[in-house]
């Protein structure tokens, strides 16, 4: 199986495709967890207004700080050229 990763991750860069990207954020006075930013609010349905915005990228690998409702969406977010 870790050849069909390799494939993928090839085809992916043949065609120009990139995973898309989003800021990381914690919520403002709640810094319990990091969620990730996509314009005007978080995955998982925060406010922008609402959240601190940190200069670093959402990591989606399940990690212990971060929103799984964020992971999972981020996972999910279709490639773009």
């Amino acid at each position: 199986m870790p050849q069909l990763g390799r494939r993928l991750r090839s085809l992916r860069f043949t065609l120009g495709l990139a995973p898309t990207g989003f800021a990381a954020s914690r919520e403002t006075g709640d810094p319990a967890l990091e969620h990730a930013l996509a314009g005007p609010a978080t995955l998982c349905g925060i406010p922008r207004r609402r959240v601190t915005v940190y200069r670093h990228p959402f990591v989606a690998r399940k990690r212990p700080g971060s929103c799984p409702r964020c992971r999972a969406k981020a996972v999910d977010a279709p490639s773009g050229p």
